[in-house]
């Protein structure tokens, strides 16, 4: 008989991006969100992600690792520039650390994922980025593990598109000095397709996703030390 496949805590799990890639990596998933998330493609828990640790059932104890990916907003470009006015940044959370303080208290091998703007709040990242992927996607994020994780170079993606804000317009975003640009995904088929993402069809869902890519590479790796650490 085959060995039952490793299980896997999704928290903060939104569309789930982060989920696919683990689930292609080899892990069963499931998702925790504080939102309905009728496109999660697994099983999927409606409550809050931090809570889930304590008296979520399943307890914690019956997943090999877990992932999270708090709330990036606070530490997102806009927010960062509008800190301190008085307007909706400041009411953003850093959920970051309460959650490592939940992962750690598990004893289990966790990843945290967020945003460029998060580094100063992250231990040791490291960071993927569409182009080590071959996606039409730049979309570095930065990865927190509590086990060794090795990750190749940056690349460059050129012309990458945009997977960001209120619609899928198909906006002109920027002009770099080189000649390249960067322009809005022009729709939601379009922006899954640059994302690898080809299961929900939602643009808010994708827009906040991260490429399924990502979290295979992470989830290969993964499951390399569950098994070591079994051994």
């Amino acid at each position: 008989m085959d060995s039952p496949s490793p299980r896997l805590l999704d928290l903060f799990c939104g569309a789930g991006g982060a989920a696919m890639g683990y689930h292609r990596a080899g892990f069963d998933v499931v998702g925790v969100d504080t939102n309905p998330q009728p496109n999660y493609p697994f099983t999927f828990i409606q409550g809050d992600a931090l809570h889930a640790l304590e008296d979520w059932p399943p307890p914690y104890e019956q997943f090999d690792a877990i992932h999270a990916s708090p709330p990036c907003q606070f530490a997102t470009a806009m927010s960062n520039r509008w800190r301190g006015a008085g307007g909706r940044a400041d009411a953003h959370q850093n959920l970051i650390p309460p959650t490592r303080a939940a992962l750690q208290a598990t004893n289990l091998p966790y990843v945290i994922e967020n945003v460029g703007g998060a580094r100063k709040h992250l231990h040791n990242p490291v960071v993927l980025n569409g182009g080590m992927f071959g996606l039409g996607v730049d979309r570095p994020r930065l990865f927190e593990t509590n086990w060794p994780l090795l990750v190749p170079t940056k690349q460059p993606v050129n012309d990458a598109l945009g997977v960001y804000g209120k619609a899928p317009d198909g906006r002109l975003l920027f002009k770099r000095a080189d000649g390249s640009e960067q322009r809005a995904a022009n729709s939601v088929a379009e922006a899954g397709a640059a994302m690898g993402i080809d299961w929900c069809p939602d643009w808010n869902g994708i827009r906040e996703a991260i490429p399924p890519a990502y979290t295979e590479f992470i989830g290969r790796w993964l499951i390399q030390h569950l098994e070591a650490v079994a051994a």
